[in-house]
């Protein structure tokens, strides 16, 4: 809620019919949420997924707010409705916090994997830089090693802006990650956007989306912000090899293994610990070592150099900071153990192919069996259930199918759905702690476990309650326990 002042009485009044200018003269605050009026507010009536909107002005106007802007048809003496309320709101909002996202460099990264790695990757090269960068996303936002916690991708219109006025008092800029799901909303409105990173895209959200083109065509909405200076576009996908043949007129930049790219990259050698890139750029060659396992980490860290690049960085020193990035949580997370303990590693992967990229890139750091442990959340897209699945089985010599958040669905449902189609039994275990104990405790020394699709969260949602569970802290409890059974039997 903002408490109004004199100058944006006199732009509200501007904004509206002059037969409401008298209500906006009297105004005490600007709320965004109807449960939030007292007597005297304006409510700015934001769209509803639900289709809620007509209640939360009949909720206002009961509340006695004097004035009430929204975009529906909606007949009351004291309602004001404007062609585009998402706009209208985050002008307001800009005028109020001094328009807090065009006094930093703001990037924007999109894509179905590798957004939050992304953000946390630009955030840590830049303040190697000493160009401090605040992130924005599902972890949270601030400093990328002192978040605060949100629990969503991309917030609400007026958390954002909120948001971006805080960070503003210590950052030179911010990576945030953007979600399709906020770029269909308008949930952006008002952020001004320095650059852009698209990473890939396969199947996710289609629940919402519908069709794949729907869920293009939500992401490439961060490619068409006035006022964008330039993107940064893996070459190496379908849809990337689409936003790099459309016409645009920013400096666009590619990056990739195909020898096209830009930043053209390519993994040398791998170890326990990281992997050798050769990178080079318009002519420029650099190795260097980043200190991250997978494949799909050096394609993170590739966007991330690029990126500081077209920030007007040189080549020489975006590579050498390559050496101080760090892991982000719940991403390819290896878990400490000893040398008599198999390796285990956490992934936030939750789509078919970001299940296959894990799988794949663990492949390479693997001595023994590659085991996967794998569940689907509830109350998401029910097509790709198989797939992760079926993904699982392609890439890992062992496969332990648990829950994963069921939210309000049954878990042995979607575990039903995991299983359909499939040509193969695979063993499974619905309870999560048991599941990650079973694989940890029957493996051998030389194995790689894989627990994918909850990542750094913290709870397990359950028929609406979020229990704290985390599996991290649960594979550790798995391996002291297979320390000590080992100790018992020695």
């Amino acid at each position: 809620m903002i408490n109004i002042g004199t100058s944006i009485v006199k732009w509200l009044g501007k904004q509206c019919p002059a037969e409401l200018l008298g209500q906006a003269q009297t105004l005490n605050r600007i709320v965004f949420d109807s449960r939030d009026v007292e007597d005297g507010d304006a409510l700015i009536v934001l769209p509803s997924v639900a289709g809620d909107e007509a209640a939360y002005i009949e909720q206002a106007l009961e509340k006695r707010a004097v004035l009430v802007i929204g975009e529906i048809e909606y007949s009351a003496h004291n309602y004001c409705r404007v062609s585009d309320v998402m706009t209208f709101a985050a002008s307001v909002l800009n005028h109020e916090l001094g328009s807090p996202s065009q006094h930093m460099d703001v990037i924007g990264v999109t894509g179905t994997n590798g957004k939050s790695s992304i953000v946390f990757y630009v955030a840590q090269l830049l303040t190697e830089l000493r160009h401090s960068c605040a992130v924005m996303g599902t972890l949270g936002y601030g400093f990328w090693n002192d978040l605060k916690p949100t629990g969503m991708t991309t917030l609400p219109l007026p958390r954002l802006h909120q948001a971006l006025a805080d960070v503003k008092k210590d950052c030179k800029a911010i990576a945030m990650e953007v979600s399709s799901h906020g770029l269909h909303q308008k949930r952006l409105s008002g952020v001004a956007f320095n650059g852009a990173i698209f990473t890939n895209l396969s199947r996710d959200h289609l629940d919402y989306h519908g069709t794949m083109d729907a869920y293009f065509d939500a992401k490439r909405l961060l490619f068409k912000e006035p006022g964008l200076q330039w993107a940064v576009i893996n070459q190496d996908d379908d849809y990337g090899k689409k936003l790099l043949s459309e016409p645009v007129s920013y400096s666009s930049y590619s990056y990739g293994t195909d020898e096209k790219s830009d930043l053209h990259f390519c993994i040398t050698r791998t170890t326990d610990t990281g992997q050798q890139l050769a990178l080079r750029f318009h002519g420029q060659e650099q190795e260097v070592f980043l200190p991250l396992l997978g494949e799909f980490n050096a394609y993170n860290a590739a966007a991330s150099v690029l990126s500081v690049i077209a920030m007007g960085f040189d080549f020489s020193s975006a590579c050498k900071a390559v050496t101080a990035l760090r892991p982000v949580s719940g991403r390819m997370e290896l878990i400490d153990s000893n040398d008599s303990q198999p390796n285990v590693l956490v992934d936030y992967a939750h789509t078919p192919d970001a299940v296959e990229q894990v799988l794949k890139s663990a492949r390479k750091h693997c001595k023994g069996n590659l085991v996967c442990l794998v569940g689907c959340g509830g109350d998401r897209d029910r097509g790709k259930r198989p797939l992760m699945a079926q993904a699982a089985i392609n890439f890992a010599d062992s496969v332990l199918l648990t829950s994963d958040n069921p939210r309000s669905e049954s878990p042995e449902q979607i575990l039903a759905d995991m299983v359909q189609g499939l040509k193969k039994e695979v063993p499974s275990e619905l309870d999560r702690k048991q599941a990650i104990q079973s694989a940890i405790l029957n493996a051998k020394s030389d194995d790689l476990i894989v627990i994918v699709g909850k990542g750094h969260e913290d709870y397990q949602e359950i028929h609406g309650v979020k229990y704290p569970f985390s599996d991290q802290e649960t594979a550790r409890e798995a391996l002291q326990i297979r320390s000590q059974l080992r100790q018992e039997n020695t």
